[in-house]
């Protein structure tokens, strides 16, 4: 049986809430190539020369236009 996009989702999400911020970093590292950011008006791209880093307990993603 095929799951929904939805019971993928919430496999992902229970992923994410039962790791480890460096598991997090390890993660993201997987997804940066799917990553498009927005700022309402400009649209942003994942800077591939930089990894996920933290800054402070937040999570840090180098973009560019």
């Amino acid at each position: 049986m095929k799951a929904t996009e939805q019971e993928q989702f919430q496999e992902v999400m229970e992923f994410y809430r039962n790791s480890t911020p460096e598991q997090h970093q390890i993660f993201l590292t997987l997804l940066m190539d799917k990553m498009t950011f927005f700022d309402g008006e400009d649209c942003f791209d994942v800077d591939f020369e930089y990894f996920p880093s933290f800054n402070g307990i937040f999570h840090q993603i180098q973009i560019k236009k």
